[in-house]
């Protein structure tokens, strides 16, 4: 089940299992139905109506966009298509199917490595495929129907977060350092990945609870502290494990492209809704200065700013790419992961040239 706090309540960020001091960790985790669903349910007197995680044993059988889907049996596998000489069936924790023969001439592939939270997974683009509520309208499987690329594993998981936090899977969703250790240990993150993407840092800052302190008519004065106290944990907690992360991504994969793509504006600002427009107002100034921490931490990678892209559709935009209620609520739709996300990361990654060999990041984005 989840927790609920109400809006004029300011929780503490998110705190490392480790118990490092000054990481105060709040009492239960704020785990959601991927990034804030469950927030605005609980907003809205929803919350009967979220989804809740399979346990990690329990394998099953689902169906999304026509298209049968088999879970892996636990938060922790992902998608998989392992490597192997010929074809067959793929190894490590994952599913699919393996493929060999190498990796040069006309033949190249992209293989590629997804992790993340629900932004990544395609959590509110359809149909739920697993556990990790993956969906098929997800940018990892959107960038997997391009002709060259071959998603090697789909790690992402809704609830993600960038450091590891209790609850452990299956009671919580599977972290981006757990993410990263079953790809490198499953070897489907190796030396022949052209490309990783990741997408991850909101449920650290609890975006979930900001919300919160930041709901109402009007302005309410727990949102300026929300909002800063957010931050203050991005640029201490949150920079050094995503540095630690993505350093270990590139032992792992020293010739891929990292690409790390950002949040967009939820909130159009353009007409009060949950969120008076000033509160909206300075909760998407929050999400830029996530984006910019998230961003310097990329080093030579390629950070997708996303927010261009998502433009003119926040809620309360006549055109909106975020739902803003159902046991989805505040998470793209269909329409936005494919012409936000997907298409922000085909703007600014030439896929066509990491397949010759190259890097990809030369569009200008």
């Amino acid at each position: 089940m989840y927790e609920f706090h109400s809006p004029t309540t300011v929780l503490p960020p998110l705190s490392a299992s480790s118990g490092s001091p000054g990481k105060s960790k709040p009492a239960g985790r704020f785990r959601r139905t991927g990034l804030v669903g469950a927030l605005l349910l609980g907003l809205t007197g929803a919350l009967a109506g979220a989804v809740t995680a399979a346990p990690a044993s329990a394998a099953e059988t689902v169906s999304g966009s026509g298209t049968d889907a088999r879970a892996d049996g636990s938060h922790r596998g992902g998608y998989g298509k392992g490597h192997g000489s010929g074809h067959g069936n793929g190894h490590g924790n994952g599913h699919g199917k393996g493929h060999g023969g190498g990796h040069h001439g006309r033949d190249k592939t992209v293989d590629y490595v997804a992790f993340g939270d629900s932004y990544a997974s395609g959590f509110g683009g359809g149909p739920l495929l697993d556990a990790c509520r993956r969906t098929a309208q997800g940018y990892p499987t959107l960038l997997d129907a391009l002709p060259r690329v071959e998603l090697d594993s789909d790690q992402s998981c809704a609830g993600a977060t960038a450091l590891t936090t209790d609850p452990a899977p299956p009671a919580g969703p599977v972290d981006l350092p757990e993410q990263i250790s079953t790809a490198v240990s499953a070897n489907l993150l190796n030396r022949q990945t052209d490309l990783v993407t990741v997408t991850i840092s909101g449920n650290d800052v609890q975006f979930g609870s900001v919300v919160a302190a930041c709901a109402g008519p009007v302005l309410p004065e727990t949102c300026a502290p929300a909002v800063a106290a957010a931050q203050a944990y991005a640029e201490t907690a949150v920079v050094a494990q995503l540095q630690a992360s993505f350093a270990q991504i590139r032992r792992a994969a020293p010739r891929a492209e990292l690409v790390v793509a950002g949040y967009p504006h939820l909130f159009e600002a353009a007409a009060p809704g949950i969120l008076s427009v000033e509160a909206q107002n300075l909760f998407n100034a929050g999400t830029d200065a996530l984006n910019a921490v998230v961003a310097g931490q990329v080093g030579d990678g390629t950070f997708v700013d996303v927010t261009e892209a998502f433009a003119g559709h926040g809620i309360g935009s006549p055109d909106p790419w975020i739902l803003a209620d159902g046991p989805f609520a505040l998470h793209p739709t269909a329409t936005g992961y494919s012409e936000g996300y997907f298409a922000a990361i085909t703007a600014a990654v030439d896929v066509e040239r990491l397949a010759l060999g190259g890097k990809g990041h030369c569009r200008g984005r």
